[in-house]
């Protein structure tokens, strides 16, 4: 009964799967949880065994103690069975389900899945099967063989045609490659022999030349054809030099192909052993692979025209091979024509710049000597007007020759052969030693600045036009306008730099006699003349050489035009560059960068010009320390312009002569005639060692080390003044009215060095108008960075200045003041010697030492009010008064005391009292103590100071606040 029911219920999905690989059921054949298929399969896909349910635990128990229990007939009934088999068949569809699932996610398992459905469809003879399709098999790889054997053909024949293709085209750049060459050797052949002059020379030696140059054939024509070759003249020369330009981009060209070639078959050789140091690398992961890809490659890769072996590239290599084989037959000729175009521009460059110089040459004469007479009007101007055509002729054939020589990367001769040609002629005639002390005596170089601004007109004036077109033609320029990185300094030809300055300033370096007198003078101030004459030429030759055309001459130009149009000249339509500021810019930062004007800086010897400067700051300002040690701080020891001091006065309020030469000395300092740009460091620290000279000469006499007056003539001491008197010696640190004066030159020279000086040194290393920023070749930021830095430096030095000032007045002066103000207070004790035994009245005003006390603060304070350092303020009066207060209040004290112990003395005797106002001597005493101290007090407030605040005052107001009752009512 349980087999019926297992029978009629129907498998699930993976029982089915079971049942058809097997023939039965899973739990028949091993297919279930327990079987031996479903345990090696869960073993293999890593599927744990099903666990137990609690009722099969409990029916296996069950089942092993049945024999003992009684109730076993039950557990085997019908219905039992049936659950227990609806139980098996759910759990066995779960764990179909489950396997399915795994069979799916891994390889294996799907190709089990394949197999299953494909096996139940087999015959059950499967030999029978075999036999059957065995000559099918057969026919169908004979087939596959024939077809491919013939598309191996197919392709084998594909790629004979692809390098036949290959062949014909590396032919046809073969013979352009030829034909370019040789057009190019007969453009330099006609060339040479136009330059030589002799054209039939160059006839009978064709074929010699012809097997020296290897390739040069058929390069010359019959006499007739180039008769009618050079009708005229102006054409023939601008088509030849329009060929050497042609002949430099074709040599270009020639080269470039020669370097493809060349690269071409490097990596043709280079290849092969990098496959090989490849495969040595993968050795390990091919060993592993190769079994499994033998099968598949051999059958499945097919032949094609896109892929290609090494083999297969073989029959390609030769065609390059082919190629580069012919151009290095061709490369002596081509490297020979490269040589040879580089000379024929270099010498038809040379010509066309002796023909620019005679042609401005002759121009210059006819200037000068002018139109003559209204009758040569016309003449004159003809001549001029086809002088001008001849030069705009010539500007334009240079250009090609530019250009050329550009191509090739030959614009150092270029520049060589402008230098030589053009310049050179120039420095020659106008630098000698006679022209560079001209207008002034020996070594002095009193012509160098004309010298060097004739030198620049002159070029600019003849070759003004060629270095405008240069510039034009070779600056590089980023898409959006700005100036690239290296534009600025880089360029094919760069005329300006490489033609002009370095040929000058080789010219200046090179000649002994020259080279000491600019750079080794001797002499500070012809030295700064020097360098301030090369310095402005070297900072406004790009502008004089590109500068535009000023206006009158556009007008002229203009109605140049209008005649040269009405006359079939157009050579005025010819390209005329337009130099902007930016072009000029770059070309004065190609001019510092080059490294020719490196060499050319260091020439200068600017540290001995520095301390030779210092040496003449340092005599001055020692000659005015020894004035005032001599005669005092009044000494005029001033050596300057008279105006200079004037203003100086005016201007800062200096009253002592010596500040005066100070000041004076440290301005001097950044004069056009002294101040050179590159020592702004050295001449900003001798500044700060002046000042420093200076504060310590007032810091020694403050402190007495130093003495004035009374200094003897020395034996070898001769330069004394024939008007100096010989006064006392004396400490100036003792004389209130000096320490005040120098405490007061030194808050103005404080305020100075923050405020106006620093904006003269400012103005002077970083001007503000546009040309002098220009002449500094610094950008605004960084103009901004040395103000800064400057500015840093003095306030810096200016902080030394307040200690200085501040133990002036608040202990030298206070000192000096309180001494003098004490003097009086010796009067006190008499005050009592006055009124005793006297039979004197009473006292009715203060005593007269009374006003005297503070008699010399007043005068001091009177006179120097108005230069007192606004630092200082009243503090240094409350010092005075308040010491001078604190004596006085002693002494007041003790007289006080000496006149209480005289009345306690008196007491046991028999005294009547005086009948003058019936007051004791010691009331009168007292009385007078009391008035004199109203009266001080007074003086104190006049002075602008609170009693109240003074320690000395309040204790003389406890003292005499006694007699108040004396007083009279």
């Amino acid at each position: 009964k349980t087999n019926m029911t297992m029978a009629t219920s129907g498998p699930s999905p993976g029982a089915s799967y079971f049942s058809t690989i097997h023939g039965g059921s899973p739990s028949a054949d091993g297919g279930g949880p327990s079987s031996p298929l479903y345990a090696a399969t869960s073993a293999a896909l890593n599927v744990p065994p099903p666990p137990f349910s609690d009722e099969e635990s409990k029916i296996d128990n069950n089942q092993q103690h049945s024999d003992v229990h009684n109730n076993s007939s039950a557990l085997n009934s019908t219905p039992y069975l049936q659950s227990r088999l609806i139980q098996l068949r759910t759990q066995s569809q779960d764990l179909s389900t489950e396997l399915t699932k795994k069979l799916a996610t891994s390889r294996s398992g799907q190709s089990l899945l394949h197999i299953g459905p494909s096996l139940s469809t087999l015959p059950p003879d499967l030999t029978s099967l075999l036999e059957a399709l065995s000559p099918l098999l057969s026919q169908v790889e004979q087939y596959e063989g024939e077809n491919r054997g013939e598309l191996e053909r197919l392709v084998s024949q594909g790629r004979e045609v692809q390098c036949a293709v290959k062949k014909r085209e590396f032919s046809v750049q073969c013979a352009e490659i030829y034909a370019e060459l040789m057009g190019a050797e007969e453009v330099l052949r006609w060339r040479l022999l136009q330059q030589s002059g002799d054209k039939s020379s160059g006839g009978k030696n064709k074929k010699s030349e012809e097997g020296r140059r290897g390739g040069y054939e058929n390069v010359l024509e019959d006499e007739d054809e180039e008769d009618d070759w050079s009708e005229d003249e102006t054409e023939e020369e601008f088509d030849h030099i329009c060929s050497l330009e042609r002949a430099a981009y074709t040599t270009l060209y020639l080269l470039q192909e020669l370097h493809s070639s060349s690269a071409d078959v490097s990596a043709m050789t280079t290849t092969p052993k990098k496959r090989a140091t490849q495969s040595d690398g993968d050795d390990n992961d091919v060993s592993n692979n190769n079994n499994n890809n033998i099968a598949t490659n051999g059958s499945n890769n097919l032949p094609s025209l896109s892929d290609f072996s090494s083999n297969d590239n073989s029959s390609l290599n030769g065609v390059v091979l082919e190629k580069s084989r012919f151009l290095a037959k061709l490369a002596p000729r081509i490297r020979r024509l490269e040589s040879d175009t580089a000379k024929c521009l270099v010498s038809t460059l040379e010509e066309l710049l002796v023909r620019v110089r005679t042609l401005m040459e002759d121009d210059h004469d006819a200037n000068e000597e002018g139109q003559g007479g209204s009758d040569n009007t016309t003449v004159y101007d003809n001549n001029k007007q086809q002088r001008k055509s001849q030069h705009d002729d010539l500007l334009l054939m240079i250009g090609h020759c530019l250009r050329g020589l550009a191509l090739l990367g030959k614009g150092a001769d270029a520049e060589s052969a402008f230098a030589r040609v053009a310049i050179m002629p120039i420095i020659r005639s106008k630098l000698s030693m006679g022209k560079l002390d001209e207008g002034g005596s020996r070594g002095e170089c009193a012509g160098l600045f004309f010298l060097l601004d004739g030198i620049a007109n002159t070029i600019s004036t003849m070759y003004g036009s060629i270095l405008r077109s240069s510039e034009s033609m070779f600056t590089n320029e980023t898409g959006n306008g700005s100036k690239s990185s290296s534009s600025c300094w880089r360029m094919e030809v760069d005329l300006v730099t490489c033609g002009v300055w370095v040929p000058v300033a080789t010219a200046l370096m090179a000649d002994p006699g020259i080279k000491m007198a600019i750079f080794s003078p001797g002499i500070a101030n012809v030295l700064q003349a020097n360098y301030s004459a090369l310095d402005t030429f070297l900072s406004e030759l790009a502008s004089s050489l590109l500068l535009l055309q000023s206006p009158q001459e556009e007008v002229t130009q203009d109605e140049e035009e209008k005649t040269s149009i009405e006359s079939g000249n157009f050579s005025h339509l010819y390209y005329r560059p337009t130099i902007q500021a930016d072009a000029i810019e770059r070309a004065q930062t190609r001019l510092y960068a080059h490294p020719t004007t490196v060499e050319f800086s260091k020439r200068w010897n600017l540290p001995i010009y520095y301390q030779l400067r210092f040496a003449e700051f340092c005599k001055r300002l020692d000659k005015a320390i020894e004035g005032v040690c001599r005669e005092g701080w009044t000494a005029d020891v001033f050596t300057g312009d008279a105006k200079d001091g004037k203003k100086i006065s005016d201007t800062f309020g200096y009253e002592l002569p010596f500040f005066f030469e100070l000041y004076d000395i440290l301005l001097s300092m950044w004069k056009p005639d002294v101040y050179l740009r590159p020592l702004t460091h050295r001449f900003l620290r001798g500044a700060m060692q002046l000042i420093g000279r200076v504060l310590a000469f007032v810091k020694d006499g403050a402190d007495g080390k130093i003495q004035f007056g009374g200094t003897e003539e020395s034996e070898g001491e001769t330069d004394l003044p024939e008007t100096s008197v010989t006064i006392p010696a004396y400490s100036w640190n003792e004389r209130v009215e000096d320490v005040a004066v120098v405490a007061w030159e030194l808050t103005i020279l404080e305020t100075c060095l923050t405020h106006d000086y620093l904006d003269y040194v400012a103005n002077t290393v970083c001007p503000n108008d546009k040309e002098s920023r220009q002449s500094t070749h610094n950008s605004s930021l960084e103009l901004e960075e040395i103000r800064s830095l400057a500015s840093e430096v003095l306030v810096e030095c200016s902080q030394e200045f307040s200690p200085l000032v501040s133990n002036s007045w608040y202990t030298l002066i206070v000192d000096r003041l309180t001494k003098q103000c004490c003097i009086p207070l010796t009067a006190v004790k008499g005050v009592a010697a006055t009124y005793r035994m006297t039979n004197r009245p009473p006292p009715t005003q203060a005593s007269p030492f009374v006003a005297s006390i503070l008699r010399p603060l007043k005068e001091f304070d009177t006179t120097f009010s108005s230069r007192t350092p606004p630092q200082i303020g009243d503090e240094w009066k409350q010092q005075i008064i308040g010491a001078v207060s604190s004596k006085y209040s002693i002494a007041v004290e003790d007289l006080i005391a000496t006149v209480k112990r005289t009345e306690e003395a008196l007491k046991s005797r028999k005294t009547r009292k005086m009948m003058a106002g019936g007051m004791s001597d010691g009331e009168k005493v007292k009385l007078q103590l009391l008035l004199d101290y109203r009266q001080y007090k007074k003086d104190v407030e006049e002075l602008g100071l609170e009693s109240d605040n003074i320690e000395g005052l309040v204790k003389l107001n406890q003292l005499t606040s006694e007699a108040e009752s004396l007083l009279p009512k």
